[in-house]
């Protein structure tokens, strides 16, 4: 298992960083394919169903 990332003050974390840091756990974890575009993930089921995941900045 991967350690967590500590967290530094004044880091700068995109939406790009969340978003690819949840692509290898939805791999790991889901039967499909999972792409990355910026702050969006698509994950496509074996079936061809489509789900978007998207992060934005609060």
């Amino acid at each position: 298992m991967q350690e967590k990332l500590i967290f530094q003050e004044g880091a700068l974390v995109a939406a790009e960083d969340i978003a690819a840091s949840l692509k290898p756990l939805i791999a790991e974890y889901f039967v499909g394919e999972c792409n990355g575009e910026g702050g969006k993930l698509v994950y496509t089921l074996p079936d061809g169903k489509k789900f978007e995941l998207i992060v934005t900045e609060k």
